[in-house]
């Protein structure tokens, strides 16, 4: 049954590494789940024969219909549990998402990437990365394939397959503007907010300008 459980987490799953320990955690909670539901529709069909009274010889159908709905709600809490397990065990902070977010997000993802680029290992992985700015690695994911996109950050895909694979940041701090990230994830640059892009000389900042150091 954790086996079946565990195949579900994964077929449920986004596309994305999960962990053996937390995927095993979200098919035992699957797993268990589905038992117990099991012996709670046994008792409730049990002690309720409003089915077989409504539908006669065709009762197994709405039955089956109601199994096949609670199963599936257990295994998307099960991959939900799964998803949730870096959270819980880093207990990161889960601060206010305010207006935005990513885009400081995006700051400080780079600010600590430009902070470990001369470092002996290079880069942060997505675990490192959300431990020290506490944040769930969830809400990292899109904020670095923006910057990934915009190739202002980069993957290193380790030799060993079990390794998270790290980001480094590929941008040049003096040259790259920051115009293009702002204008992703923070202000759309259009007839309305063209006068703010003026006055504000938003166009002619560079990353160099955001960074801690």
């Amino acid at each position: 049954m954790v086996a079946a459980g565990l195949a579900a987490i994964y077929r449920a799953g986004p596309n994305t590494q999960v962990k053996w320990g937390h995927a095993l955690t979200g098919g035992i909670f699957a797993a268990a789940g589905i038992e117990l539901a099991k012996k709670l529709l046994t008792i409730y069909i049990g002690m309720v024969p409003t089915y077989s009274v409504v539908y006669g010889a065709f009762a197994t159908v709405p039955i089956l219909l109601v199994w096949i709905y609670v199963a599936w709600v257990i295994v998307l809490l099960g991959a939900v549990t799964a998803a949730y397990m870096p959270s819980l065990l880093a207990g990161v902070e889960r601060r206010v998402m305010a207006y935005g977010w990513q885009f400081q997000l995006a700051l400080e993802v780079l600010q600590q990437l430009h902070r470990v680029r001369a470092a002996p290992t290079k880069g942060l992985t997505l675990t490192q990365l959300a431990a020290l700015l506490r944040v769930d690695p969830l809400h990292l994911e899109p904020v670095l394939e923006t910057l990934t996109a915009l190739d202002w950050a980069g993957q290193i895909t380790e030799a060993q397959a079990a390794q998270e694979a790290r980001y480094i940041m590929l941008a040049n701090p003096d040259s790259r503007l920051l115009a293009p990230l702002l204008h992703t994830l923070l202000l759309q640059r259009d007839a309305s907010t063209q006068n703010l892009w003026d006055k504000a000389r938003l166009s002619s900042m560079t990353l160099r300008d955001v960074l801690l150091n």
